[in-house]
């Protein structure tokens, strides 16, 4: 199929019987179009599995014969939207979500005549007509229909007659929508215009740029959920049973959300507050009880002070340090949760994991212990940021997190840089050393733990060493940049990531690109590459959300992925001074 780009839309053009599939979330669902005007999967937040059976299918007749799946067709896709084109029968089938509607909306246009449209509608019990809507429901749902037609049980199949416009809403576990359908137009509208808000930043020039700005924003506002008080971002849509929120997933899906949906930003820092146990324990993620998933992590305190920290930098808003959490004001947790993770400092001022078997960070499939220069980063970044939080608090507590971040970022340099390879080796310990390149020791650069020299010796080497187009030694072409080369040498990685370039292993991780990216540009290298790699190389291969990690040789990760959001953050600050300039 051929593909392009056009005012942030991704376009895809082939035959009609070609799968293209899109997904798009809300606060209550997620759902895979099928570009064919179909659905392939829906998904309801704290629900296991798929509510379809199988799929949901569209099949259009004329004269009572189906069309020719070979016939010519464009897709175009941006936002929470599908659209399939048939220009030789002059038919149009939109699908698109509301922002907070447990139901999919199906906008079906034509202009010809003699045709007719059925719906699978598989385990199917009854129809009826109510207040001028057709209803069909069995298994868990229900269709509401603008216009009459009949149900055939033996072709587990809804027949209704096609000229003109016609609109229907699927709904899994509701009652069925008659008042959503009455207002279709409204929530079409309020569709477009969440679009249209969308505004591209000046770094932002070619269409294919407009395309990955778009759907890199959106990768953040779909995967927002709202379930009682939680209120925060999922980690993606593969992460909805439970429904659970990641400091760290987090903290990189909110980047973006800071100039338009700060509301946003404060309402999961302060979700994550409620998921911090009373000793100051912070686990990996949060659920939507507010009970841990997988406690005790060593990167999630670190980036819960960060992102309070960032949130007041840069929106202003002091007043969310007194909002209380369980007892504590967010600014006494900060300095809790702070407290509680340097007990696992040792006498270098560093963070020392303890035990050979501690996958607890970012990398949770590889067992990183000793110094591990990715945590070290996040820690220094938390303590100057609780330097901050308390500057006008508590100036000896100030005046001693700053302290305590100059000693880290000393033995970060001192300890975990290597002067003979050029770059901090991912971890060490008094026996071992894991001296390969791992992409998330930029966050040294980023925070200004490495001086200019530094800096650029790591750049000069990341580009050697993980941008696939300039490695020769690995074999699997150009798709981007590696999170980590060469791949583990001791037995430390699990599961999927044993396998060289798989997973934590020499995947591409979208985030950490991005960041890695925004690393070149503040050292006035050309960033490009990095951000335009994930989105080139995962849509000629019908990728058309934002996925989580890919490589030649592996499955490719998690669609529609919340961190990867990071893209945008990127291109809205570049031409900007360094998001994180007070560290320098």
């Amino acid at each position: 199929m051929e593909y392009g780009y056009k005012d942030g839309k991704i376009i895809v053009k082939g035959k009609y019987y070609e799968e293209v599939r899109y997904d798009i979330s809300n606060e209550k669902i997620a759902v895979t179009t099928d570009g064919t005007g179909g659905l392939l999967s829906y998904r309801i937040v704290n629900r296991a599995g798929n509510c379809l059976s199988t799929f949901l299918g569209i099949t259009f007749f004329r004269d009572g014969r189906p069309l020719d799946p070979y016939q010519e067709k464009r897709v175009e896709m941006i936002g929470r939207t599908q659209t399939v084109f048939l220009p030789e029968n002059n038919i149009s089938v939109k699908t698109f979500l509301s922002k907070d509607v447990n139901g999919v909306f199906f906008d079906v246009s034509t202009s010809g005549s003699h045709l007719e449209m059925a719906v699978n509608c598989r385990d199917a019990k009854r129809n009826e007509d109510a207040t001028n809507v057709t209803v069909v429901e069995g298994a868990g749902f229900r269709f509401s229909f603008s216009e009459k037609g009949f149900w055939s049980k033996e072709n587990d199949s809804f027949y209704l007659p096609c000229n003109t416009t016609l609109r229907f809403v699927l709904t899994f576990g509701e009652e069925p929508l008659h008042d959503v359908l009455d207002d279709f137009e409204g929530y079409a509208k309020a569709c477009e215009e969440e679009i249209k808000t969308i505004h591209f930043p000046a770094s932002v020039k070619s269409e294919e740029e407009k395309a990955l700005y778009v759907a890199a924003y959106f990768t953040a506002l779909e995967n927002h959920k709202t379930v009682g008080d939680f209120r925060a971002f999922a980690a993606g849509i593969n992460y909805l049973d439970p429904l659970r929120t990641y400091f760290r997933d987090g903290y990189f899906t909110v980047l973006p959300m800071y100039g338009r949906h700060a509301e946003l930003v404060r309402a999961q820092i302060l979700t994550l507050a409620k998921g911090i146990s009373s000793d100051g324990t912070c686990p990996s993620a949060v659920k939507s009880d507010f009970s841990a998933f997988w406690g005790d992590h060593y990167d999630s305190p670190s980036f819960f002070v960060m992102m309070l920290c960032d949130y007041v930098k840069h929106t202003g808003d002091k007043g969310i340090l007194e909002e209380n959490v369980h007892g504590d004001t967010l600014l006494a947790l900060a300095d809790k949760v702070l407290t509680k993770l340097s007990k696992k400092s040792d006498e270098t001022g560093l963070l020392y994991k303890e035990g050979y078997y501690n996958k607890r960070d970012w990398a949770d499939e590889v067992n990183r212990n000793g110094y591990v220069t990715y945590v070290e980063a996040l820690y220094a970044r938390a303590l100057f940021s609780a330097s901050k939080l308390f500057a006008e608090k508590d100036e000896i507590k100030s005046i001693s997190y700053l302290q305590a971040f100059e000693r880290v970022k000393d033995a970060i340099n001192t300890i975990l840089f290597d002067e003979e390879k050029g770059y901090y080796v991912n971890y060490k310990t008094p026996s071992f050393t894991e001296d390969n390149l791992s992409i998330d020791t930029v966050f040294t650069l980023l925070f200004g733990i490495a001086d200019d020299r530094r800096a650029n010796l790591v750049l000069d080497n990341m580009e050697r060493i993980l941008e696939t187009r300039n490695n020769t030694s690995q074999k699997g072409g150009d798709y981007g940049v590696m999170c980590v080369y060469p791949p583990y040498k001791k037995q430390a990685a699990s599961h999927k990531s044993m396998r060289p370039y798989d997973y934590h292993n020499g995947a591409n991780w979208c985030y950490l690109s991005a960041m890695y990216a925004y690393a070149k540009y503040l050292y006035g290298r050309d960033h490009s590459y990095p951000l335009l790699s994930c989105f080139s190389y995962n849509v000629a291969r019908g990728n058309y959300t934002l996925v989580e990690y890919f490589s030649p040789c592996c499955k490719t990760g998690s669609p529609l992925q919340g961190w990867s959001a990071a893209i945008a953050f990127v291109y809205e600050n570049i031409g900007k001074p360094s998001f994180f300039k007070e560290m320098k």
